[in-house]
């Protein structure tokens, strides 16, 4: 249905192949859906007997349970340890995107470079990081 209405609407560029702008329509579809689904997970203690539900049907289970943020905060402590290793202006990309969750524009602003600079220095700091990790054995997994 996206597609038919996003042809009415005349979004479709016939410059591009329509199959590969059908697959990526449907493909981000997809991923919404799960992202939703994602955020809503439920406690149940519904039977497959009974198909009787209960007031636990409508709660929804935390995000992140205490493992979950142990992990997480081990991981952010590695990380930081290993940002030491790079450059300043990588150090501070790194932190403003995955520590700070900003958006590359928001990051580009706050730092008064081009979003260009800014990806580019993202990229350079993953690529050092991932080394870093290669050279040292360095495991970093939820």
């Amino acid at each position: 249905m996206k597609i038919i209405v996003m042809l009415k609407e005349g979004r479709y560029n016939e410059e591009g192949k329509f199959i590969l702008w059908a697959k990526r329509i449907s493909h981000n579809l997809i991923i919404d859906h799960f992202r939703s689904k994602a955020k809503n997970i439920k406690v149940s203690e519904t039977t497959f007997e009974t198909d009787e539900y209960s007031i636990f049907d409508l709660i929804r289970e935390p995000s992140e349970n205490i493992e979950d943020q142990l992990v997480t905060n081990q991981i952010q402590e590695d990380l930081l340890k290993m940002l030491q290793f790079l450059p300043l202006n990588q150090q501070e990309v790194i932190k403003l995107r995955f520590f700070d969750g900003l958006s590359f524009k928001e990051i580009a602003d706050h730092t008064e470079m081009s979003i260009n600079t800014t990806l580019g220095r993202v990229r350079y700091a993953l690529i050092n990081l991932r080394k870093i990790m290669d050279e040292n054995n360095i495991i970093l997994t939820r």
